[in-house]
């Protein structure tokens, strides 16, 4: 009885003793940033950020991104809160490692920060990081309240605004300006705001209510402007439409570039990433701020009025010579051909045409891997500025004296860097945005790239080229993209069935499927798993966005998965590991017998098992007790809780 006591004493503290997720956005769009001299601080859901510009470091204003805040080196950030933070997640753009922020309290192990204190100053002496999302927890005994996206203000058009907060709470809210209690509305999905709207919202999370938050966005009709030339002439921070659709010649990430009959323009905004691609019509009436950006027209945020397209077109690159490249071509869509790279140094490039003193100076923008630097290409890019001078962002080379080969094989015995066409076609196996998996009788490979087309299991592709690259350890393909044309349907390719301790490295890029697995959860980790089979056991990865594992996923089912074999090797080497990378999970019938202790049924055996059962047990709170009766008896009684208690503590 003293055992059953003691853990319902801990289930009380478990339950009792509630902390805030909070979730940060680290963004331009969600965050708002005012000066404090030469530093930034932002305040959002409670939670303060204090950027200190360090030594002659560049102004901080340019961390301000639409998708991420860059902390440059020797500055500092100071994160506090009025309640104890316990732990800080940070999530990194790949390449600016967050490990890199130095605690001056607590600890930072590879971007997550623990321990115990009300405002933590961390200092950036040895690169810079940069970071896209703070995930904070507080040990306030509260829910913390929910957040918006956007955040409140001006829009120009219908708006889709998420409400989100801490995971497991129910969110209520308001449209009408009434305080909201747990009987109002049950939030869902995206609220679509077309009028001037306060939006109220609470979240409880078992029986614990927040705070009530508020964002009021204000419609205000938008300039209609007829073109991109008369969007150009507005006054700098005008939020204009433009009535005539537009063109898109190249889009990558958080940039589109965009044409009609009377100028380029760059439209600047993370949440059009993936929406269009080369020769998309983006329909009329979408609009935005009016900006200047290196001597050339953008439109940032807030965009509105971005309906996907409905139609494409052909479009051409327009020639440029050394001659008359010049900053009337900013953001147009161009081709220098007969080049050859002149210079190479770090992301800066020169490049001029048969061997003349005269260059164009590039910029590795999209961090394309370079060809081999002796040959003579022809140069696709979008033109740009810095700091006043001219420039061009390559996105394509095109090898004028290409080389041939007859299959991947050939084209891997060529040296890295090397572009060559593939005369005999290869079978595609998989396409999932920039990763395609294709074979043909000498090898498996995954093409890397931005392509114009997406490919089907079974297409054949014929003359297609590229040049090889080694990524973590591993060789794929960089390919010419205008090479990757339309797809002749072919005969769809089954996966390979082995069990786990047949797989090894011999099978990278191998399509595979693997029968009767159990996936475990890995804990505070939201991509990794573990795969299980009756021979072994390996990581498996969500890498690709068809593949997901929901709230409700059945960790105790069996599953069969088909997939890809994937290489990690950390940027420090201390981890090398075996992936499979999911592009099917398929539950098949039966549960395996849950394992002692996991009442949750989330594969693993924490606190939140004691709660979900103390819940259960006291308050008949059956959203969390998957497996309640641990005993087996059949009754859910103390004995359960004795059961969970002793495993706990190991007995």
């Amino acid at each position: 009885m003293k055992k059953v006591l003691s853990l319902v004493m801990l289930a009380l503290l478990s339950v009792g003793a509630w902390a805030s997720e909070i979730t940060l956005n680290m963004n331009n769009v969600d965050l708002t940033w005012t000066a404090v001299g030469d530093d930034q601080q932002t305040t959002s859901q409670g939670i303060t950020i204090y950027y200190a510009k360090g030594g002659s470091n560049t102004a901080t204003s340019q961390g301000l991104t639409a998708n991420h805040i860059r902390f440059y080196k020797n500055s500092s950030v100071t994160i506090s809160a009025a309640s104890t933070i316990t732990k800080i997640v940070f999530t990194a753009v790949s390449g600016y490692d967050a490990a890199n922020l130095i605690p001056e309290v607590g600890t930072n192990t590879g971007g997550t920060w623990t321990g115990s204190a009300n405002e933590i100053k961390f200092n950036l002496s040895n690169a810079q990081v940069r970071v896209s999302k703070m995930v904070v927890t507080l040990d306030d005994g509260t829910v913390a309240a929910p957040y918006f996206t956007p955040g409140e203000g001006t829009i120009y058009g219908p708006t889709d605004v998420t409400i989100k907060a801490q995971e497991g709470a129910t969110i209520n809210y308001t449209l009408d300006g009434s305080t909201p209690t747990t009987a109002s509305a049950v939030y869902s999905e995206p609220i679509n705001v077309t009028s001037t709207t306060t939006i109220k919202a609470i979240a409880t999370l078992n029986g614990v209510t927040s705070d009530v938050a508020t964002a009021t966005y204000t419609m205000e009709t938008a300039q209609s402007v007829a073109n991109i030339a008369a969007f150009a002439a507005l006054t700098d921070n005008t939020n204009a439409a433009i009535s005539n659709p537009v063109v898109v010649t190249y889009a990558n990430g958080q940039n589109t570039y965009v044409k009609d009959a009377t100028g380029f323009m760059c439209i600047y905004g993370s949440e059009l990433s993936g929406k269009y691609s080369q020769g998309d019509v983006i329909p009329a009436g979408f609009g935005g701020v009016k900006t200047i950006y290196n001597n050339g027209v953008e439109m940032k945020y807030p965009l509105f009025g971005f309906e996907d397209a409905t139609e494409t077109q052909a479009v051409e690159p327009d020639e440029v010579t050394i001659a008359n490249f010049g900053n009337s071509q900013m953001w147009q869509y161009v081709v220098l051909r007969g080049a050859q790279i002149t210079y190479h140094n770090g992301r800066y490039l020169g490049f001029r045409v048969d061997n003349s003193t005269d260059s164009i100076a590039g910029f590795n923008q999209f961090n394309f891997t370079l060809p081999d630097l002796t040959g003579t290409y022809d140069i696709y890019g979008i033109v740009t500025s810095y700091q006043g001078n001219i420039q061009m962002y390559p996105i394509e080379f095109v090898d004028v004296n290409p080389t041939y080969v007859d299959n991947i094989a050939g084209l891997m015995a060529l040296a890295t860097g090397v572009n060559a066409t593939i005369t005999n076609p290869v079978t595609v196996l998989y396409h999932s945005g920039k990763q395609l998996y294709i074979k043909d009788e000498s090898a498996y490979m995954l093409v890397y790239g931005s392509l114009a087309n997406t490919y089907n299991n079974g297409d054949q592709l014929t003359g297609i080229a590229g040049n090889w690259t080694i990524h973590n350890g591993l060789t794929e393909i960089i390919p010419v993209a205008s090479t990757f044309g339309e797809a002749t349907p072919g005969t769809a390719v089954e996966p390979e069935l082995l069990p786990i301790e047949e797989i090894s490295q011999d099978l990278i890029h191998h399509y595979l499927r693997i029968e009767n697995c159990t996936i475990t959860a890995i804990e505070g980790d939201t991509r990794n798993f573990t795969l299980t089979d009756e021979t072994g056991e390996m990581i498996m990865r969500l890498n690709f966005s068809a593949v997901s594992i929901a709230e409700d996923f059945d960790f105790n089912a069996t599953y069969n998965v088909e997939g890809f074999l994937a290489y990690y090797k950390s940027a420090d080497g201390a981890t090398e590991q075996l992936q499979f990378y999911p592009n099917l999970i398929e539950k098949v019938g039966g549960t395996v017998t849950p394992k002692p202790g996991d009442v949750d049924g989330d594969g693993v055996v924490t606190s939140a098992d004691v709660t979900a059962l103390y819940n259960y047990f006291l308050n008949n709170d059956t959203s969390s007790a998957v497996y309640p009766d641990q005993d087996g008896d059949g009754s859910i009684t103390s004995g359960d809780i004795t059961f969970i208690y002793n495993i706990l503590l190991g007995n």
